[in-house]
């Protein structure tokens, strides 16, 4: 493990090891525990950079956290201190799972950084946003989120029909989508951005189609509004209630357009709006929401509505869930895949170079499981190399 040091090109970064630890959902006290140190503050010190773990406990971090030795001697953190994380969750999420996906979109970033010194990905199309002279936050007129929602869909050629594979469209515009699936779904997404290119980790990849377009869109909501809203302002319990109603109200405009959904919603009864579900791929209590932003519906049926919705069972498990087309985000996959196949790369070489976990591309680019394994045979046995 010496000489392992030794040839490393820099030096240990603390703060690579405290990624490392909150990406696994460990608190100091818990991996000081696991490590045998006598107490924290040893670990507290090695993060802090004012010691150096020593051999022993270097390999035991990597033995213990499934973090190759190299990734504590990169420089670059994966989180950037300025950009907030926006968090698509439900109310009992914890801090610690927020940490993991703060860690983990920040490798999608990584991967994707990498990935593309050897592959040319498609260009963002989303907007530059210009910096504001002021970084107080202000609210966002819904009018002026319809219209940014309608000239997004202008930009991008689109017409105001339904969009069957948002997933596919994002990518086609170089949004980098992630599905991650190796936590219990508690966080929808969340998303952060470097320029105008954005990126997004589905917290999910198991949830309904409907459901994750709706967060996909929510996503794009907070680039385009929330770009200047600084870490502070994100934190604010008032200021996070708005944004989250603003960006609900994007993705609703962006996937239903007023003028085209309008004019299809002649009939208010749950039989109908699985008719549209279908057409649009779209949930159905997403839909009952933007009727009633419209003032399509009123007070009294929107309550008839959401009343049959819970007596039917369909708050969580909605009718065509498992006959809409699955969301699949491919563009890190099918790189990584080319980039393998036409032997531009090895596949330990790549690993080694992202300086992460197998399995952990694997679960971040929904690359098959076992797919960093390599096999050779042998006097007609197959033998695997991990």
């Amino acid at each position: 493990m010496d000489s392992i040091k030794k040839d490393l090109k820099f030096q240990f970064q603390g703060s690579k090891l405290k990624e490392a630890r909150e990406s696994r959902g460990l608190t100091i006290r818990e991996l000081t525990t696991e490590l045998g140190l006598n107490n924290h503050q040893t670990l507290s010190k090695y993060e802090n950079n004012k010691a150096i773990p020593p051999s022993n406990v270097l390999f035991n971090l990597v033995r213990i956290l499934k973090i190759p030795i190299n990734y504590f001697y990169s420089e670059k953190p994966v989180i950037d201190a300025e950009i907030p994380v926006f968090f698509r969750s439900k109310a009992n999420t914890t801090v610690k799972l927020k940490k993991i996906h703060q860690v983990r979109i920040g490798w999608v970033e990584e991967i994707f950084n990498y990935l593309n010194t050897i592959i040319e990905f498609p260009e963002s199309k989303l907007p530059r946003i210009e910096k504001k002279k002021s970084t107080i936050f202000t609210p966002t007129d819904f009018e002026e989120i319809e219209k940014l929602a309608l000239d997004l869909r202008v930009d991008w050629g689109l017409t105001n029909g339904p969009i069957t594979n948002l997933t596919r469209l994002f990518e086609q515009k170089g949004i980098i989508v992630s599905m991650d699936n190796s936590n219990d779904g508690l966080i929808d997404a969340c998303s952060s951005w470097d320029d105008n290119r954005l990126f997004i980790m589905i917290g999910s990849a198991l949830s309904s189609p409907s459901r994750i377009k709706f967060t996909l869109a929510h996503e794009l909501g907070h680039y385009l509004l929330h770009y200047h809203l600084s870490k502070e302002d994100f934190n604010k319990k008032d200021i996070y209630k708005r944004i989250e109603i603003e960006a609900n109200y994007f993705a609703s405009a962006f996937l239903l357009p007023a003028p085209a959904f309008s004019e299809e919603l002649i009939s208010h009864t749950l039989d109908y709006y699985k008719i549209l579900k279908k057409r649009w791929h779209v949930s159905i209590q997403s839909m009952v929401y933007r009727s009633k932003e419209l003032n399509l519906i009123t007070d009294y049926q929107a309550s008839y509505l959401w009343k049959s919705i819970a007596k039917n069972g369909w708050k969580l498990v909605e009718p065509l869930d498992d006959e809409l087309e699955k969301e699949e985000a491919k563009m890190l996959k099918d790189a990584i895949e080319l980039i393998i196949n036409h032997d531009v790369k090895s596949k330990k070489y790549l690993c080694e170079e992202l300086k992460l976990n197998k399995e952990d591309i694997q679960n971040l680019t929904r690359l098959p499981k076992n797919y960093f394994e390599e096999r050779v045979v042998n006097e007609g046995r197959a033998l695997t190399f991990r």
